[in-house]
């Protein structure tokens, strides 16, 4: 609570000195609720849901203003119980729609999901991300977060609209967690890069004017990934593409995306390829109620070095089946039942399955 106040207070203080100097800054949030139950099995979900949890999400504070063509974004969380993160941080210039230039902490521009649905729940139809696009902190194998600078925009044409993002930023590395249980996860390396070579992305949307609602996305980063002292060794060149499809029509919405992430070891030559998917499905009726099914599917190379010190040595396939109702355009509530259809450790070579219930409730303010 100490901290929730804390930073309250630092976003009260900015706001009052914004609109004494008559400036347009302006405070939002998201918050959630939720109650998750697992059923009983050998899986990594007992420990955390078994009994039936009630938490609350994130509190999740941003504030932005414009002035003239420059432009600043600042978004802190409140997540776990007191951890407090800065999740984004950008100062942008705005030449016109086709060049935008941006500095700072951001979503890495991969895929369609890690930039279409930030860190407010409200924002995105589920209330899970698909596991292999969680944030870095809670256990994500993708750099879903950058510090360094890229230039973005939109180009219309006869053709239809083009959007497109070029970055360069510090390359990711494996740091602790939590030492007492071990627990590894990726950094962005917010104050430092601790090699060399620097992280590059890119990504490039079409949506052609001749199918009305139709977006397709095409996308990629490159990084040396190494480990931090008090990790097990890991110096992985990285590699991963992703391809995205969305397509609205009347009430139906369809979003997919497929990625491939290259780890090639540094220390023995070996190349990994592993491959993960989703497919989306919602219908809204009367602007109320949205009903979806998403399924996602993550296969992953035995004895690769970064999926291990991850934890992430295993093949999953998940079923999630949902209910969002709309109270208003500010708040939501979701009840969701996910199907773990199959857990293979490719270590152990061990199959696991269960089930997961899950209520939400989410708003925007």
């Amino acid at each position: 609570m100490k901290r929730i106040l804390q930073v309250l207070s630092v976003f009260t203080a900015i706001c009052i000195a914004g609109i004494s100097a008559s400036y347009a800054f302006e405070l939002n949030g998201f918050a959630d609720v939720s109650f998750t139950k697992s059923t009983e099995g050998e899986n990594r979900a007992d420990d955390e849901y078994r009994n039936g949890d009630f938490a609350f999400g994130t509190l999740d504070l941003y504030l932005g203003q414009t002035l003239d063509d420059i432009d600043i974004l600042v978004e802190l969380i409140v997540e776990k119980g007191n951890v407090l993160d800065l999740e984004r941080l950008t100062l942008g210039y705005t030449f016109s729609d086709t060049v935008k230039l941006r500095a700072g902490r951001f979503h890495t521009p991969l895929g369609f999901w890690n930039n279409a649905y930030h860190h407010g729940v409200q924002l995105q139809p589920t209330i899970e991300r698909p596991d292999f696009l969680k944030f870095e902190d809670d256990g994500g194998i993708i750099p879903t977060h950058v510090v360094g600078a890229s230039v973005s925009g939109r180009i219309d044409s006869g053709a239809g609209a083009v959007e497109y993002t070029a970055m360069v930023g510090n390359g990711p590395q494996i740091v602790v967690e939590d030492a007492e249980t071990s627990f590894y996860v990726l950094s962005p390396n917010n104050i430092s890069d601790n090699n060399i070579g620097k992280a590059v992305a890119f990504s490039a949307a079409m949506s052609p004017s001749f199918v009305s609602g139709l977006k397709l996305g095409v996308s990629g980063h490159i990084s040396e990934i190494q480990s931090d002292v008090g990790v097990p060794t890991v110096f992985v060149d990285q590699s991963i593409y992703a391809f995205a499809a969305t397509y609205a029509i009347g009430p139906v919405g369809l979003a997919a995306e497929y990625f491939t992430i290259n780890n090639k070891d540094d220390e023995s030559g070996d190349d990994y390829t592993n491959n993960a998917y989703y497919g989306l499905i919602t219908y809204t009726l009367m602007e109320k109620w949205v009903p979806y099914v998403m399924y996602e599917n993550l296969s992953v190379k035995k004895d690769d070095p970064y999926m291990e010190v991850l934890e992430i040595g295993r093949d999953t396939e998940e079923l999630t089946v949902g209910l969002r109702y709309n109270i208003n355009y500010r708040s939501s509530v979701k009840v969701e039942f996910r199907d773990i259809i199959n857990e293979r450790n490719v270590v152990e070579e061990k199959d696991a399955n269960w089930n997961e219930y899950a209520v939400q409730w989410a708003l925007a303010f």
